[in-house]
């Protein structure tokens, strides 16, 4: 049997906050193969956002390396840009730019110099998807946090990354928009890797794998959501 692609890396990840001079990360070595869902839990502070934002090549590794593809990111400074890696922030109002709904979804796909058409049909597709036809004729002002997360999810499905990165994607869902997200979870791992940092027990119950991150450092590794919630017992 093949072995499955190794699609992110990192190896030694430390990270200290320049300004309070905490250290956030802690010798993170972490593998994720290519089409997994992989689960970055752990209480708040213990470094989800952080690595979430070293993987898109936000932060530079203080110490150690991010791998995407065997590639050293720090090394490719396009690699974060060329749309191999997409983020949705924890506060989807950051990613937010423009005042009308279409403007902002198809802002990257337009920044990949893709044609009218193709662009067009990109929108439609990510936003069949989440679906949120109904919010194209929207300004962003009038959007609840929600539909902002979902409106900025869709801006990154529309530039069809490689690895998409959630960040809390829980943020502001309602009891209707929480299931389509949690299916298309499921559905993105057919053409990408994903990676969701999240306590969200709904979420985290989609994923290949569960990483818990303590204090920085991983502690455990899970390989289904029942062998977590097994050690949540103990």
């Amino acid at each position: 049997m093949r072995e499955k692609k190794v699609s992110v890396e990192t190896i030694n990840l430390h990270y200290t906050n320049p300004k309070t001079r905490q250290r956030i990360l802690r010798g993170v070595d972490l593998k994720i193969h290519t089409n997994e869902i992989v689960v970055i839990t752990g209480k708040v502070g213990s470094g989800k956002s952080i690595l979430l934002r070293h993987l898109n090549g936000i932060n530079d590794a203080q110490i150690g390396e991010v791998l995407i593809n065997g590639i050293n990111i720090e090394g490719d400074t396009e690699a974060a840009f060329n749309h191999k890696i997409g983020l949705l922030f924890e506060n989807p109002e950051d990613q937010i730019f423009f005042p009308d709904v279409v403007s902002d979804i198809s802002f990257g796909p337009r920044n990949q110099n893709l044609s009218n058409e193709v662009i067009y049909e990109r929108v439609l597709e990510a936003c069949k998807s989440l679906d949120i036809m109904h919010l194209l004729e929207r300004e962003t002002s009038s959007l609840s946090l929600g539909e902002k997360a979902l409106v900025a999810l869709a801006g990154i499905l529309a530039m069809k990354p490689e690895i998409i990165l959630l960040d809390t994607p829980e943020v502001g869902l309602d009891l209707w928009t929480r299931p389509n997200v949690l299916r298309l979870i499921l559905n993105l791992k057919k053409e990408h890797t994903v990676i969701i940092a999240t306590n969200d027990l709904d979420i985290i119950r989609t994923a290949d794998k569960i990483v818990l991150l303590w204090n920085g450092k991983i502690k455990e590794e899970y390989k289904n959501f029942a062998e977590f919630k097994r050690s949540l017992s103990y």
